[in-house]
């Protein structure tokens, strides 16, 4: 894979957060102060990825319709689908650094590397010596 192509897929999980998070805060009361933060979080973060894919001279993926058939209704399905997607987000960051990146390429991809472990850990992903990787 190429770096545009690792940037590519990391907007796409990014977008897949966007979309989750704003799921979730509308699908469970308890749990719709934390997505607000995260979708936030994400919305900043898959804005900077169309500025860098436009940089590395390529066109943004945009959105899925939907993502998933899982129906979001409960605080435990939500933790689940949230733990996912950040541990998804973290390997996508790991993958950046072996694509070729620059110095300022690499500290974006262990910030995001950094964020989406934590964020993880928020809504209930395990433990992890080394975040995104198997």
């Amino acid at each position: 894979m190429t770096r545009l192509d690792d940037l590519q897929a990391w907007l796409a999980l990014e977008h897949e957060a966007v979309w989750l998070y704003g799921m979730i805060g509308a699908r469970v009361d308890t749990l719709a102060k934390p997505a607000r933060t995260s979708y936030d979080a994400h919305r900043a973060v898959r804005d900077r990825l169309l500025a860098l894919v436009e940089e590395a001279g390529g066109t943004p993926d945009g959105p899925a319709l939907t993502y998933g058939e899982e129906v979001i209704a409960s605080a435990k399905q939500a933790r689940a689908a949230a733990s996912s997607v950040e541990e998804r987000i973290a390997a996508a960051c790991v993958a950046l650094f072996g694509g070729g990146v620059d110095k300022d390429g690499r500290r974006f991809a262990m910030s995001g590397l950094r964020r989406a472990a934590l964020a993880g850990l928020d809504w209930g992903a395990p433990v992890r010596a080394f975040p995104g990787l198997d």
